[in-house]
């Protein structure tokens, strides 16, 4: 009986420490997944900035083809 004890007290540990780490886990993903929504809004703020850069070196092009 008190091998049995000893199992389930084993056990209830083990759940504990295996909760622990999905909780660890769940919240690193969390983060994870915050940081890749914060690149992803940077990087569509950065493709919105070349293509304007982009836009505006074409017309200085167009300009200066007009005015040589």
């Amino acid at each position: 009986m008190e091998d049995l004890m000893i199992q389930l007290e084993t056990a209830r540990q083990e759940r504990v420490k295996t909760l622990k780490e999905f909780m660890r886990l769940k919240n690193e993903l969390a983060l994870a997944q915050r940081r890749c929504d914060e690149l992803r809004s940077e990087n569509n703020g950065l493709k919105h900035a070349l293509l304007v850069s982009e836009t505006e070196l074409q017309a200085l092009h167009s300009y200066a083809a007009e005015v040589a």
